[in-house]
């Protein structure tokens, strides 16, 4: 009887292992930012794989910082999104990704397929910072 609630405990415990997101292993490219430091980007990087976290059965690879400019050019969008009426973010981060969907599909996912998206962040100054919004660039 031990040995049968074993297996199925070793069972299970595999079956949660697999439905979560795997978020080990990818890659962060913070570019070069005359804006940002490496920890700023880091930071914001932490976000973004906290609600990945929540993607079943998806496979980070990477995130990429999209650069200077084009924080500066989303803020005003950044901005335009934020709900809470708390004054506007002074700072933009955004960051590209690319991750395979699940193996199955399921949800919204196409099968095994892989995925690029944008990822954006604002915060005021040195702040912590919010995930806006995230999808297709």
């Amino acid at each position: 009887m031990k040995r049968i609630i074993a297996v199925v405990l070793a069972i299970v415990t595999s079956v949660v292992f697999c439905a979560c997101a795997k978020t080990s292993g990818y890659t962060l490219d913070y570019g070069e930012s005359q804006i940002y430091t490496n920890e700023d980007i880091k930071a914001a990087a932490k976000k973004v794989v906290g609600e990945f976290k929540s993607f079943s059965g998806c496979v980070l690879y990477s995130l990429e910082y999209a650069g200077d400019e084009i924080c500066e050019e989303e803020l005003s969008y950044v901005n335009s999104l934020r709900e809470d009426g708390v004054k506007e973010f002074s700072e933009c981060l955004v960051f590209n990704s690319e991750f395979r969907s699940p193996i199955n599909g399921g949800d919204a996912w196409e099968p095994n397929d892989i995925y690029t998206w944008s990822w954006h962040l604002g915060r005021e100054k040195d702040g912590e910072w919010v995930l806006v919004t995230y999808g297709y660039p």
